[in-house]
C-alpha cells in the first residue's frame, strides 16, 4: 500500500505542476463559467416566456363561458438543468393547445392551427455558442485534457530512462499501472469540480433558478458520470501509452481517436441516417389525406345516425316561436386534414326547444372524439417513423464513448429526446383526461354546451396539465444503459492496459 501511495503521489505532483495542468484549469473553468452564463441568460428568456403564456391562458380561461369553446393548454416548464445540458430544450414544441376536434401530432412542414407551438428564443450569444454547454464542455476539454495527461505515463518515462529505473526496484507492475491511474484521475478530478461548482455558483447567483433537492442529486449524479467519463479517456491514452514505443507516437494516435470519437464519428451516424434512413416513411402529405379521408367517415356516420334518428335537417327539427327572425341552427366547419371543428349557435335560443339539438350533439361530440383519435394516430406515423430512425442512429453513435456520455448526461438532465416525447405523451393524456371530464359532467348533451341561457359551464373543476420531471431513481433506470457502457469501457481499457504493461519489454 505504500509503494502504491508513493506512485499516486509521483503521479499527481508530476502532473499538477506542468504549464498544462493550470492552462488546462483556467481554459475548463473559463469555458465553463462563459456557457453557463448563456445558457442562464437564456433559462431565464426561457422561463419568463412560459410564465408569460400561462398567465395569458389563464385570462383566456375566464373568458370561457361554453364547454365548447374550451382550449386548455399543455406548457412545457424550462428545466432548470438545460443550464448544464441544453438537450431537446430550445427544440420542439413549448405549448399543445387540446381541442377535442384536433389531433396532438408533429409534422416537418408548418400547419396553420396546429395543436404545437413553439415560443423560440431571442438570446443572440446562444446562437453564437449554439449548443455550448458545461456537459459539452467536459466532452470536449476535459477529454483532450486526460489525454494529455496520459499519453506519457509510460512511453515518456520509458523515452527518458525513469521507466527503467522505477522497474528495476522491487514495485510490483500492477501497483505502477493502479497508481498511475490513480494519479492521473486525482490532478484531474480538482479541475472537475472546481468547474462545476462555479457553473453551479452561476446558476443560483440567477434571481429566477431554483434548484431543489431533487436537482442537486440530478447534479452530483451528472458530476459522477463526468468523471467516469474522464477515466474513460485517461484510460485509454495510458493503453496507448503502453502500446506505443514513444510518446510522440502515443501522443498523435490519442488526438486522432480523440477527434474522431468526439467530432466526426456522431456527424457522419447523423448524416448516414439521413440520407440513407433505416426506415422509410412515406410523405407526410399521404397521412395527412389520409386522416382528411377519416373526417370523411365521421360525417358519414354522424349524417346516418342524424337520418336514422329522423333529423334530416337539424335546423327544421328545433321550434321557433311565431314571428321570429330566427331560421334555426347556424353551423361552421373547417377541415384541414388533420382536424374538424365544427362551431354551432342557436339564435333565439330561449325560444326554442334545444332538445333534439342537444341529442344530436351528445351523439356527435364523442363520436367526433373518437375519430380525431383515429386521425391521430395516423398523423402521428411520420414521427414514429423518425424516432425509429433516430434511435437507430442513438445505437450506432453509442459507439462512441463521448457519444455515450452525452446521451447518459441528457437522459440524467430530463433534457433528452425522450423527456421531450414524454411530454408530447402527456399532453395527449392530459386531452384524454379533459374528454373524461366533460363526458362525467355530461356536457356534450348539456345546454351549457352551445348556451348560456341557463347559466355558464361550470369549469371550476377543469383539470390542469401538470408535467412532473422524473425523481432520481426514474432517471438513473433511464441512464443506466448509458453508464453500463461507460463502466464496462473503464473496466476493458484498464485490463487491457494492465495487461499490455505486465508484457511490456524494455529493449
Amino acid at each position: 500500500m505504500a509503494m502504491l501511495w508513493l506512485v499516486i503521489q509521483r503521479e499527481f505532483v508530476s502532473n499538477v505542476l506542468t504549464s498544462q495542468f493550470m492552462i488546462g484549469f483556467i481554459v475548463c473553468v473559463l469555458s465553463t463559467a462563459v456557457a453557463v452564463f448563456v445558457q442562464v441568460d437564456d433559462y431565464e428568456k426561457r422561463l419568463s416566456g412560459y410564465n408569460t403564456a400561462a398567465r395569458e391562458a389563464k385570462a383566456e380561461a375566464r373568458e370561457w363561458e361554453l364547454y365548447s369553446k374550451i382550449k386548455p393548454k399543455a406548457h412545457r416548464k424550462p428545466n432548470p438543468l438545460s443550464i448544464f445540458n441544453v438537450g431537446m430544450e430550445n427544440d420542439g414544441a413549448n405549448t399543445v393547445t387540446v381541442e377535442l376536434a384536433k389531433p396532438i401530432f408533429e409534422l416537418s412542414f408548418p400547419i396553420w392551427g396546429a395543436p404545437t407551438q413553439k415560443r423560440g428564443s431571442d438570446n443572440p450569444f446562444l446562437a453564437m455558442f449554439l449548443t455550448v454547454d458545461v456537459v459539452f464542455i467536459f466532452k470536449i476539454v476535459l477529454s483532450a485534457l486526460a489525454i494529455l495527461f496520459a499519453y506519457n505515463t509510460i512511453s515518456g518515462e520509458r523515452e527518458d530512462g525513469t521507466l527503467k529505473l522505477v522497474l528495476s526496484n522491487s514495485i510490483p507492475r500492477d501497483t505502477i499501472v493502479l497508481g498511475k491511474y490513480l494519479g492521473g484521475m486525482l490532478s484531474l478530478f480538482p479541475i472537475v469540480l472546481v468547474s462545476l461548482i462555479v457553473a453551479l455558483l452561476i446558476a443560483v447567483s440567477s434571481p429566477v433558478t431554483a434548484f431543489d433537492g431533487n436537482d442537486i442529486a440530478h447534479i452530483v449524479l451528472i458530476f459522477g458520470i463526468s468523471l467516469l467519463y474522464v477515466s474513460t479517456w485517461y484510460l485509454l491514452g495510458l493503453f496507448l501509452s503502453v502500446w506505443t514505443k514513444t510518446a510522440a507516437t502515443t501522443l498523435i494516435l490519442s488526438m486522432f481517436l480523440w477527434v474522431i470519437l468526439t467530432s466526426v464519428h456522431s456527424n457522419v451516424v447523423a448524416f448516414a441516417v439521413e440520407k440513407f434512413p433505416p426506415y422509410q416513411s412515406k410523405p407526410e402529405a399521404v397521412f395527412v389525406q389520409s386522416a382528411s379521408e377519416v373526417w370523411d367517415q365521421f360525417r358519414k356516420e354522424r349524417d346516418a345516425h342524424v337520418k336514422q334518428r329522423g333529423y334530416e335537417n337539424i335546423t327544421k327539427s328545433i321550434t321557433w316561436e311565431p314571428k321570429t327572425s330566427s331560421t334555426g341552427t347556424g353551423s361552421s366547419s373547417w377541415s384541414g386534414g388533420y382536424f374538424l371543428i365544427e362551431n354551432y349557435s342557436v339564435n333565439s335560443v330561449s325560444r326554442a326547444d334545444t332538445s333534439v339539438f342537444q341529442e344530436i350533439l351528445g351523439y356527435q361530440e364523442q363520436l367526433r372524439v373518437a375519430y380525431a383519435d383515429k386521425a391521430e394516430e395516423i398523423l402521428n406515423k411520420p414521427a414514429e417513423e423518425q424516432e425509429r430512425n433516430a434511435a437507430f442512429a442513438d445505437a450506432l453513435s453509442r459507439i462512441s464513448f463521448a457519444d455515450v456520455y452525452h446521451f447518459a448526461v441528457g437522459t440524467i438532465a430530463g433534457t433528452d429526446r425522450r423527456s421531450y416525447n414524454d411530454f408530447i405523451q402527456g399532453s395527449r393524456a392530459y386531452k384524454r383526461e379533459i374528454t373524461e371530464y366533460l363526458k362525467d359532467k355530461e356536457a356534450f348533451s348539456s345546454v351549457a354546451w352551445f348556451s348560456t341561457d341557463k347559466g355558464a359551464a361550470d369549469l371550476a373543476d377543469l383539470p390542469n396539465f401538470e408535467h412532473n420531471r422524473l425523481n432520481l431513481s426514474e432517471s438513473f433506470a433511464r441512464a443506466s444503459m448509458d453508464i453500463l457502457i461507460l463502466l464496462a469501457w473503464n473496466i476493458v481499457l484498464f485490463m487491457t492496459a494492465y495487461v499490455s504493461f505486465l508484457r511490456y519489454d524494455m529493449s
